[in-house]
Order: C-alpha cells, then structure tokens, then sequence
C-alpha cells in the first residue's frame, strides 16, 4: 500500500502544471512515485501525436464524463481540461465524499469513485492523480493531515477495488491552491474538492502511434 506523501506548494504549480507543452520528466525506467505532482501531469511528451491525444480526449469528456449521472453534465461536480487541453481534470466537492471533519469515506462516495475506475484498466493508459485539497480553517498541521488522511482514503478504495493502482498517484495539498478566496462560507466548500487528473500516459502515445486510437 503507498503512503503519503507529498504536499506541494504554489510557486511549483505556477512554474510547471497549466502552460507550456510537456516535458519529458520521467525517464523509462524512472520510477514516476518519485516525482512530483507537477512533474507527474506533464510526465509524458506527446510529440507527433499532440492532436490526435487532444481529440480522443475531448471525445471522452464530451462522450462518456459529461454523459455521466455521478460526475457529468448535470451532476454538483466539474469536467475542465488544462496543459493545452491534453489533461482531464474531474472536480468533486469533499461533502460528497466524506462528512465534515471525516476522513472515511461516506456509504455514497463509491458512485463517485466508480466512474475512474476505467481509467485504470490498462496500465499506463492514464497516470490518475488524485489530488485533495481544503479550505484554510484549523491549524495548518490540521489541514495537512486531513488531506492526507483522505487523499489516502481515496487511494484506499482504488485498491480495495482491485484494481491495479501503479499508475496512480494521490498527493494532498491542504490549503495552498484555493479555487477561490477563502473568504466566505461558500467559497470555503468550493475549495474543499478532490481533483482527479487525467494524465495520457505512455500506452496511450503507442496506441496513438499505430492507429489504435478510437476517435
């Protein structure tokens, strides 16, 4: 079982997750628990497959999330795609996945959860980051265990799931990448959230490269 982990700061987000094209960080034979979150999302260069990997993963947003009854169109949660739209990002508020204060899942969380677990079929298809954060009230040891303790809950159900977890990854951020400011009650919710990253992984570049892609 992995343990946490990671917390990552600010200024390595704002350097490396939402522009530029990807860089080739991860080497073949590198083991990608090493990197960081943001050396994570752009993990793998696309290369001459740039376009079509876009497309596939437009078509699976449109197609299969936002056609989704837990996390689509019409559901409390957010479909976005960030560097360059190569990478799926799913928002999902915490209330929906664990109660005030909590850090075991609710009863309800599965239906949640359940939607990602294509995602992780093929290794290597997706590298699936799973990303919690929360909102700036408590000490900030309190907010760095509670993000902890859930992203590792989160992780938890993926493998009791059996589901072959090498290509995920959780990291807990606490209070440093606020959607919104932490000034009111509701922008307090909106900032509690898990975010799932769809990150095309290498499997998906050679099936890409030989045709094997669906559009």
């Amino acid at each position: 079982m992995r343990n946490l982990w990671k917390t990552l700061k600010l200024a390595i987000l704002s350097a490396a997750l939402l522009v530029g094209t990807a860089s080739a960080f991860a080497e073949k034979n590198e083991n990608l628990e090493d990197l960081s979150f943001a050396e994570l999302v752009n993990s793998v260069n696309l290369g001459k497959q740039t376009d079509l990997v876009r497309k596939f993963q437009d078509k699976e947003a449109t197609t299969v999330l936002l056609r989704n009854k837990a996390v689509g169109e019409n559901s409390p949660c957010a479909i976005d795609a960030v560097r360059n739209k190569e990478v799926l990002v799913v928002t999902i508020p915490a209330n929906l996945l664990f109660g005030p204060n909590q850090t075991e899942l609710l009863e309800t969380a599965d239906k949640y959860l359940e939607p990602f677990k294509r995602y992780l079929k093929e290794p290597d298809l997706y590298r699936v980051l799973a990303v919690m954060h929360t909102d700036n009230t408590g000490s900030e040891a309190y907010r760095e265990k509670i993000t902890i303790d859930r992203a590792q809950a989160v992780a938890d159900w993926f493998e009791n799931n059996a589901l072959d977890t090498s290509f995920f990854f959780p990291f807990a951020m606490a209070d440093d990448i606020p959607l919104v400011p932490n000034d009111s009650y509701s922008n307090r919710e909106k900032n509690r959230r898990l975010e799932i990253y769809l990150v095309p992984g290498e499997a998906m570049i050679e099936k890409a490269k030989k045709g094997r892609i669906a559009l």
